[in-house]
């Protein structure tokens, strides 16, 4: 099994990367199975290499309960021996852990194998050591992955039930986020290649639809007919719509894919591959792009090369009259960095705010013509959001527009 608990943890609203997208497919919990009964019993590896020690521990525990379901001991004397039986039974929610056995970090050595090794962010390690000094507390939990150190005399029967108690409140979650999280992937999936089997069936008779109507459109017999030449512009136009729509939809679907990882990106470097990208427009709008002191972010390259990309390009051209301006900069905010790009352009009414992000936002700002404006903006919004992150705007007629979007700080 192979899982991040910092990848599970990003369910909360947060982002996903790839690596933990590729964990959660290599995911082989028995614990994880759909048909597992409620009666199924936690397991509960004891890790001592005294025998007195997993007597009192079976005796303390054997009442306890949690959810509906008992507990199932499982004992190893030595650190080899809890290392077979942890492979054994990956589904073991708890290992109460000793460290000196065989040797004196014995119990160190297991905790390191099952996190590092066998990747198993899942079980809750809880260490309990008579000799404290050996193993010190702040340096283990942090090296080592420990969810809890108590000293052995610490550990009565209220203090051992309120140890387990909410260590398997921790498992339990943790099991179920991961459902979640693998159902989430799998629905994802299966909408990215119905998006990419609707393309792949309907381009072609679209395709040969658009051919058929530019046939009609040179037929003498059609340009004579002033009611089948307007029918038939009518139905270019309908025929060109269907086409748009879902090269957008194909557009968007291809971004922000939970198997592409990130990488610590140079948010200048960004920058200069973008204005290259862009160099044939700028130079025709005459148009000035500034940004400095850009930070480094954990992100993916490509997909932040698309946002800037997009975002640039939008405020070039939604400017009228004057050379287009445009700033880009960032400032850190709470856990984040707060990017801005801002134009001096015409603005955006507040009103229309809240739909521009939407793949089929219409520039109402026109009237009666009315032009879809593109999936530029969904994508830039699902880039933001697939990093964690929020995007918005701030923009009043007249006045140019600021788009603002956040990325977390890097750990």
């Amino acid at each position: 099994m192979s899982i991040s608990q910092d990848a599970l943890l990003d369910l909360d609203g947060q982002s996903m990367d790839g690596e933990a997208v590729q964990a959660v497919d290599t995911l082989k919990l028995s614990s994880f199975h759909p048909g597992q009964t409620a009666q199924t019993n936690w397991k509960v590896l004891l890790v001592d290499d005294e025998d007195e020690v997993h007597i009192v521990s079976r005796l303390a525990l054997q009442d306890f309960s949690f959810a509906g379901r008992h507990l199932e001991f499982i004992s190893a004397h030595s650190g080899a021996e809890a290392k077979q039986l942890i492979r054994e039974h990956p589904d073991t929610a708890i290992i109460l852990l000793d460290v000196v056995m065989e040797t004196d970090e014995a119990g160190l050595d297991v905790a390191r194998y099952i996190r590092q090794e066998l990747g198993n962010h899942f079980v809750r390690i809880i260490l309990r050591t008579g000799q404290p000094g050996l193993a010190p507390e702040r340096r283990v939990l942090k090296s080592y992955d420990i969810n809890d150190y108590r000293a052995k005399t610490e550990l009565t029967q209220d203090r051992m039930f309120s140890v387990i108690y909410t260590a398997l409140s921790s498992y339990r979650d943790l099991i179920a986020l991961a459902r979640s999280r693998h159902q989430l992937i799998g629905l994802v999936n299966e909408i990215e290649q119905l998006s990419h089997l609707a393309a792949r069936d309907l381009q072609n008779p679209l395709n040969r639809a658009v051919k058929g109507v530019r046939n009609l459109a040179t037929n003498p017999a059609v340009l004579g007919d002033v009611e089948a030449a307007t029918g038939l512009k009518e139905l270019k136009g309908d025929i060109y719509a269907v086409q748009s729509a879902l090269n957008r939809l194909v557009a968007l679907t291809s971004v922000g894919r939970f198997n592409e990882s990130r990488e610590m990106v140079d948010c200048n470097a960004v920058m200069q591959e973008v204005t290259a990208n862009l160099d044939a427009q700028i130079r025709k709008h005459n148009a000035k792009i500034y940004y400095d002191a850009l930070p480094t972010v954990s992100a993916c390259r490509r997909q932040l090369v698309q946002l800037f990309q997009n975002l640039v390009s939008n405020a070039i051209s939604y400017t009228d009259g004057a050379a287009p301006e445009v700033r880009i900069s960032a400032v850190t905010h709470e856990r984040n960095w707060l990017f801005s790009v801002s134009d001096n352009g015409r603005g955006i009414s507040p009103e229309l705010h809240n739909g521009l992000f939407s793949l089929f936002h219409r520039d109402m700002e026109q009237g009666e013509k009315a032009q879809e404006t593109g999936v530029g903006l969904a994508i830039c919004e699902k880039i933001v959001r697939w990093h964690g992150g929020k995007i918005w705007l701030e923009s009043e007629p007249g006045q140019g527009a600021t788009f603002y979007f956040t990325l977390p700080l890097s750990e």
